[in-house]
Order: structure tokens, then sequence, then C-alpha cells
């Protein structure tokens, strides 16, 4: 029994080709969609998910003084 298999660039230009036929999102678009999602999320989960954002940010300033203190 023979298959085919696709290789990583076929898979690559078939995603590029998909994404220049599509129309992109405006940011009202966006900020709708995110509002739905998060309609859904209950306090516990809207703590835990403000509490990551804010260990995330932490984080990234870190290391943007480290690499500042760096060069």
């Amino acid at each position: 029994m023979l298959t085919a298999t696709a290789t990583a660039t076929e898979y690559v230009s078939q995603a590029a080709e998909s994404a220049q036929n599509e129309t992109p999102l405006t940011d009202v678009e966006i900020l709708r969609r995110v509002r739905r999602i998060q309609s859904g999320w209950s306090v516990s989960e809207r703590m835990d998910r403000r509490m990551e954002a804010n260990r995330r940010f932490a984080s990234l300033l870190e290391t943007l003084a480290l690499d500042h203190h760096a060069a």
C-alpha cells in the first residue's frame, strides 16, 4: 500500500495561500470576539487570568531590563 505525505514546505505554502485569500479582521471585530469569549469566564477564572497576565508582564519587564543592562 502506498501513501502520500505532504512535506513541511507544502503545508507552509498552503497556509500562506489561504491566509492571503482571507479578509483581515478589523480591530472592532477582534474586540467583539474577545469580549464574547470573556463573557463566559467565571470570576475565579478572570482572577486567575489577570494574575497570570501580571506575572508574564513582570517577566517581560525583567527580561527587557536585563537586555538593557547587557547592551
